[in-house]
């Protein structure tokens, strides 16, 4: 492939690095919050969600049901999409709150980290298209790195069940997971050791031999690497760990969507009728804010008001897996062409 136009970063250099990278600092501080003890792991996951979550999954719906084009082609999908995930999240609820819905729950969570992990991927694709030079090979070794990074230190955590369990007050919550002997977790901590070491080593030759654009790829794969160690080998709290790699993920898709938005709303076509994109044109962009604040506020707001009742989890929980199931298609350059119109790409796709 060969690099495009526009340079190896997406954005720029601040940009990027503020809102792509050096955006984990933030999450950190909640964490460090926690430590020493000025938070609690409730209000860790509270801030979390308002602050981060609910905002970035609102930027989906500016990009789907909220776009008039865009429902109108894959309204009749989304209805259905809707329906099931009402039926397999709302009816555990109600009729097997302690039975079938702890299942469901636990495979939402792993399904969400499945989530996190396809962005990062995704920005890698961004990432070695801009940077041109990236063989088949190579681009395919940081695939893998990517996933090793990623799911290893998960497993890992999997040998402590009281680091996959969700301690509130005086309750607690197991989230589903075989306890891995040290027998099975040592040899992944070598294989993600030996991944990371030569990573590390590539990285070094490829700057011996004089390869241009590595800074941006570079940033976002330390960046993943630190977060998902962080939350997966050395963050003993569930919530806090999930809030910190969450959070991250959440500024990274605000930035990017941000930046996609305004683009999109820079050469907005006179019949293009999508309201979010109509704030940003003309000038309303503290509209644009305010709704992304409230939605958080309104959808959380039951979970938060009638902790008992597990039904009160339904607009929160469905709204996540809607998010989940759209933006896997929102990204797709083959579906929505125009994608990468916005973000500003050119040149060929990354191999």
């Amino acid at each position: 492939m060969t690099a495009t136009t526009a340079g190896p970063w997406i954005v720029g250099p601040r940009y990027d690095t503020l809102f792509f990278t050096a955006s984990l600092l933030v999450p950190l501080m909640l964490w460090a919050g926690f430590s020493v003890g000025l938070l609690t792991g409730v209000a860790v996951y509270v801030l979390f969600q308002l602050l981060f979550n609910m905002p970035h999954n609102f930027q989906t719906w500016t990009m789907s049901v909220m776009d008039p084009a865009d429902r109108a082609k894959h309204g009749r999908r989304y209805l259905v999409a809707a329906v099931v995930c009402l039926a397999v999240l709302g009816l555990p609820m109600a009729f097997s709150p302690d039975g079938v819905y702890p299942w469901v729950r636990d495979a939402l969570i792993y399904w969400g980290y499945y989530h996190l992990v396809r962005q990062h991927y995704g920005f890698l694709r961004i990432y070695e298209r801009k940077m041109g030079g990236v063989t088949p090979t190579e681009s395919m070794f940081y695939k893998r790195y990517v996933d090793v990074v990623c799911y290893l230190p998960l497993l890992i955590r999997f040998r402590d069940p009281s680091q996959m369990t969700i301690y509130v007050g005086d309750s607690s919550t197991w989230i589903w997971h075989p306890v891995l002997p040290r027998a099975v977790w040592l040899p992944l901590a070598i294989v993600y050791t030996a991944f990371v070491a030569a990573a590390l080593v590539h990285h070094v030759k490829l700057r011996v031999d004089g390869r241009r654009h590595l800074m941006p790829r570079f940033l976002l794969l330390t960046s993943i690497t630190v977060a998902f160690a962080l939350a997966g080998l050395i963050i003993p709290d569930f919530i806090v760990a999930v809030a910190v790699v969450t959070a991250f993920h959440n500024l990274q898709y605000l930035g990017l969507t941000w930046y996609h938005n305004r683009n999109r709303a820079a050469e907005r076509a006179p019949d293009d009728r999508n309201r979010a994109i109509g704030w940003l044109g003309n000038g309303q962009a503290w509209v644009y804010i305010v709704a992304t604040v409230l939605f958080g506020v309104v959808v959380f707001s039951p979970r938060a008001i009638f902790q008992t009742h597990r039904v009160a989890e339904l607009p929160l929980a469905f709204v996540v897996a809607m998010h989940y199931y759209v933006d896997s298609r929102l990204w797709r350059f083959n579906l929505y062409p125009e994608r990468g119109r916005w973000l500003r790409l050119s040149g060929p796709r990354a191999a």
